[in-house]
């Protein structure tokens, strides 16, 4: 199997050397509008694999003729948040680094699939199913997998026992879903509450820290998604898929073919009422992208 990575920065890096340490792939391309440093970083993954005595090919630089015939290709690039910047500042800059880089991909790469990780990632899930013309089940968004592992990790931190299994479902953003009906631990209302709070702002967290987003927590989502693509284990995950007019997060059996049967809610009212609130707004964060691209 050949892993085409597009960006090469913390998060593309990351995933890159999590694919080849994990041994997902045989052929790794790592592509990036800054062609040294792409290769600097694929010339030290391939270096590591000789250190487990892995056999993986591994490429980088700034051409793109280096992903042709990837089997799955991973989007990471873009501009990250920086402090005091919402997921919705970054719409029309990463828009367009999106769409150069679907046009590649379905140039060199017409039969992959594609994993988003650029945010703001529901509307980029849904502008990348529009910019390739692909099948909606070959393009799947990675944040519902890391959402949830800030969850479980909250969980985990407040309880002081492992948590792995909880869900955070909706759309990737300050009105993710954090339902009792898809957590693993029985919370009362003041640690739900808790761990609401300390989840929603997770991401903000390593912005407020360093200045950037997190990138080995998302670079793991995005990995696991091509293990269950490459080892059609069918498990269900949370992740933003697209749907009629937009994309959100739902849960969903990923496998060979991509995205596959699609979980019904269990949703509170309130929850539904939330979540149809968040769907509108990425409806016309998609419409704000088309007016102004």
């Amino acid at each position: 199997m050949k892993i085409s990575v597009i960006g090469a920065g913390n998060v593309g890096a990351s995933t890159a050397y999590a694919l080849a340490m994990r041994g997902v792939c045989d052929e790794l391309a790592m592509v990036d509008i800054f062609g040294t440093t792409a290769q600097s970083k694929a010339m030290d993954i391939a270096q590591s694999v000789h250190v487990f005595n892995k056999n993986l090919k591994v490429l980088g630089g700034d051409d793109y003729a280096l992903i042709a015939n990837s089997d799955i290709v991973v989007m990471t690039a873009g501009s990250p948040r920086k402090p005091g910047q919402t997921r919705e500042d970054l719409l029309l800059i990463n828009a367009k680094v999106l769409d150069m880089a679907v046009k590649n991909i379905v140039k060199y790469a017409p039969n992959a699939f594609i994993v988003v990780v650029t945010n703001p990632l529901d509307v980029m899930v849904y502008l990348a199913y529009e910019f390739s013309g692909f099948a909606k089940n070959r393009i799947i968004g990675m944040a519902g997998e890391l959402d949830s592992a800030r969850l479980n990790y909250e969980i985990s931190t407040l309880k002081g026992e492992f948590c792995s299994s909880s869900k955070v479902v909706g759309a990737h953003n300050d009105k993710m879903i954090i339902s009792k009906n898809y957590l693993s631990t029985n919370l009362n209302d003041d640690e739900l509450a808790h761990i609401d709070s300390q989840t929603r702002n997770g991401g903000a967290k390593f912005v407020n820290l360093v200045g950037t987003s997190a990138f080995y927590a998302p670079a793991a989502g995005a990995v696991k998604i091509c293990e269950a693509i490459k080892n059609d284990t069918n498990e269900l995950q949370s992740v933003s898929i697209v749907l009629d007019g937009f994309a959100c997060g739902r849960l969903a059996k990923i496998g060979k073919n991509g995205v596959g049967e699609v979980s019904e809610f269990n949703l509170t009212d309130k929850e539904n009422e939330s979540l149809k609130a968040s769907e509108v707004e990425i409806v016309q964060n998609i419409k704000f992208i088309k007016e102004n691209l």
